[in-house]
């Protein structure tokens, strides 16, 4: 049997988010060590699963693209990463328990793109590479896991080709804020394919992109499967249907330091797509 829907990006977030917590590896790692979700919109639905209860997710990201432009949410506004060791939440920057990771700890990084190899893309910002400067060395020389949710509105036809290009300091003009990008193939791409089958055990395909009037960036999926197990799943897609699109948080022109074309403008003076409501 072979069922057709469409996903809204904050329908896939919804989606990959309990596939992801479905998981051995996450489920393990948040049980008997340690499991670290790092900021990202796709990572504050994650949050919520994990701790059951809604939290304000335009704040759990640091880098961001809203309102048309490369942005970033600034220090002071940002949520606090969310750790967890054996079950427990720490109040803790995850910086703090580097030494302690190892294999079976599990780090849930954000992504920017992914391609049909299964590579990522994570922008940077920072000079020091933000948390892919901080993370994905000691988590490759200590054994650790890390694993990228990210959604099919962010494929791109190759990371390697695109990680190639930018760079804060090579970008010339830019409308928004000046980034880089890192291309990780050896890490573990986590899509509405992957919640799809972990789910509910079907066969799921990428099948079309793009929309508008509401559905911008969503994605056409195919599934196929016995017809208990597709049905299963075209009816838990009804309840996520509808899942509300993040607003976004844009930080005052005037006083951000982040390196961007807009940097020091006064609110007046910003384009009107810019400005707040």
């Amino acid at each position: 049997m072979q069922a057709l829907f469409t996903l809204t990006p904050a329908e896939s977030k919804r989606l990959i988010a309990r596939g992801i917590v479905s998981i051995p590896e996450v489920r393990e790692a948040k049980e008997k060590g340690y499991l670290i979700v790092g900021r990202g919109s796709t990572n504050a639905y994650i949050v919520e699963e994990l701790l059951e209860k809604s939290i304000e997710k335009e704040k759990y990201v640091a880098g961001q693209i809203i309102k048309g432009i490369t942005c970033a949410l600034l220090q002071g506004v940002r949520l606090q990463p969310v750790t967890f060791h054996k079950n427990k939440l720490l109040e803790v920057e995850p910086s703090t328990v580097i030494d302690k990771l190892g294999p079976g700890d599990v780090l849930l990084k954000g992504a920017n793109a992914v391609d049909h190899t299964g590579a990522v893309g994570v922008v940077m910002a920072s000079p020091v590479g933000g948390t892919m400067g901080e993370f994905y060395l000691p988590m490759k020389a200590r054994g650790g896991t890390a694993i990228y949710p990210v959604g099919l509105e962010k494929m791109v036809l190759s990371v390697e080709e695109a990680s190639q290009m930018g760079g804060t300091l090579n970008i010339d003009r830019s409308i928004g804020a000046r980034i880089g990008m890192v291309c990780v193939t050896d890490g573990t791409a986590y899509t509405e394919l992957d919640a799809l089958e972990d789910l509910f055990g079907v066969e799921a395909v990428h099948f079309a992109s793009g929309g508008y009037g509401g559905a911008e960036g969503a994605v056409s999926i195919i599934v196929e499967g016995y017809e208990e197990e597709v049905n299963q799943c075209c009816d838990y897609i009804e309840e996520i249907k509808g899942e509300p699109p993040l607003t976004g948080i844009k930080p005052p022109c005037k006083t951000c330091p982040i390196l961007c074309s807009f940097q020091g403008m006064e609110e007046d003076a910003l384009p009107g797509y810019l400005r707040e409501a």
